[in-house]
C-alpha cells in the first residue's frame, strides 16, 4: 500500500479552516485529524468553536470531544494521540489532514517533541514568589530580555508559559527558543512526505472584524450558560487549565464577579485577537508552507493541483 502524504491545513483562528477541510472531504477521500488544544475537552462546545454535532456526524473529526474539561492533556499526549489517528488513517488508504491552529501542537508533531529540562518546582515556587511581588507583566519583560522569540509569541497575561519559558532558561542556561531551534525539523518532516498549508486572513482589519463577530454569535448561542453548567461539574473549577483557554477564561471571571458582561464581551474579543496575532507570527516564520485564501473553493482547487502534481 502506498503511503499518503500528510496534509496539514494551519491558520489563525476564525478564518474558515474547518469549513475547508470539509469542502475537502467532498472532493478526497481524507481523515480529518483536529489539531485544537480546546476542541479536545468534551462539553466546551460553543467556545471552542467546534463543529456542530450534525457537521461531526457527517464529517468526523478525530481528537474532538475525548478528554474530560478537568483532565490534563500535554502536547506529548497530543503526538501521541495524532500519530495512531495518523497510522489509521493510512491503514484506511486515506490521505491524513490535520486542521487547526493550536501552533505548538504541529511543532511538536512535525518536528519532534523538544527535549527539554523536566519541571522544578523550587524554581517554579521562586518565580511565583517573584510573580506576586512584581506582577507578571514584569516577569514577562523580563523574558523579553532573556529571549525576545519567546516574549513575543507568548502573551503577557499567559502565567503558565511565561513561567515555564523562565524555568527553561533558569534551569539549562537555555532559552526555550534555543531548545526549540535544536530539535526543529526531526520527526515527521523527515520521515514522511508532508505538505503544509495555512489559510490566510483576507485582511488584518476583516480578520479582527470576524473574530468579533464570531464571539458575539458564541455569546448568542450560550457560552454563557455552558461555562456555568460546566463549573457544576465535579471536581470542574474556574482554575482548571480548560477554563484558562480564551472565552472561557473571561467568561469565568465575569461569572466570578471580576468585570461586568460588557467589559467581558471586550477582553474576550482583544484576548482573541491577541491569540490570531500570535498564530500569525509563528506561521511567518513557518518553512515550506503554502498560502491559500479564505475562498474555500478555490483553496481546495489548489491543494488538489499541489497534491497532483507532487504525488
Amino acid at each position: 500500500m502506498k503511503e499518503q502524504p500528510i496534509v496539514t491545513i494551519m491558520g489563525p483562528t476564525g478564518v474558515g479552516k474547518t469549513d475547508l477541510a470539509i469542502l475537502l472531504s467532498e472532493e478526497l477521500a481524507i481523515d480529518i485529524v483536529s489539531v485544537d488544544s480546546v476542541q479536545i475537552y468534551r462539553r466546551m462546545d460553543i467556545g471552542s468553536g467546534k463543529p456542530s454535532s450534525e457537521v461531526l456526524k457527517r464529517y468526523p473529526h478525530k481528537l474532538v470531544s475525548f478528554i474530560d474539561p478537568w483532565k490534563t492533556y500535554s502536547t506529548a499526549l497530543f503526538v501521541n494521540d495524532a500519530r495512531k489517528e495518523i497510522a489509521l488513517a493510512d491503514k484506511s488508504n486515506k490521505l491524513p489532514v490535520l486542521v487547526g491552529g493550536t501552533m505548538l501542537y504541529f511543532r511538536s508533531l512535525l518536528g519532534g517533541i523538544s527535549r527539554m529540562p523536566k519541571a522544578d518546582q523550587s524554581v517554579r515556587d521562586e518565580i511565583s514568589m517573584q510573580a506576586k511581588k512584581n506582577g507578571w507583566g514584569y516577569l514577562h519583560k523580563k523574558l523579553a530580555e532573556i529571549d525576545p522569540n519567546s516574549a513575543k509569541r507568548i502573551h503577557q497575561n499567559d502565567t503558565q508559559r511565561i513561567q515555564r519559558a523562565l524555568e527553561v532558561y533558569r534551569v539549562s542556561s537555555k532559552t526555550m527558543t534555543e531548545w526549540l531551534e535544536r530539535d526543529k525539523g526531526s520527526e515527521l518532516l523527515k520521515s514522511r512526505k508532508v505538505m503544509q498549508f495555512a489559510v490566510a486572513p483576507e485582511s488584518r482589519e476583516v480578520l479582527r472584524e470576524d473574530i468579533k463577530t464570531r464571539f458575539l454569535s458564541m455569546i448568542e448561542a450560550g457560552l454563557i450558560k455552558e461555562v456555568e453548567e460546566l463549573l457544576k461539574l465535579e471536581p470542574m473549577d474556574s482554575k482548571q487549565s480548560s477554563m484558562k483557554s480564551v472565552g472561557y477564561r473571561q467568561v469565568c471571571q465575569y461569572l466570578d464577579g471580576k468585570f461586568g458582561y460588557d467589559e467581558m464581551i471586550d477582553k474576550a474579543i482583544n484576548a482573541t485577537r491577541q491569540l490570531a496575532k500570535r498564530q500569525m507570527t509563528w506561521l511567518r516564520s513557518w518553512k515550506n508552507l503554502h498560502w491559500v485564501n479564505q475562498d474555500t473553493k478555490v483553496s481546495v482547487d489548489l491543494i488538489q493541483k499541489q497534491l497532483s502534481h507532487n504525488s
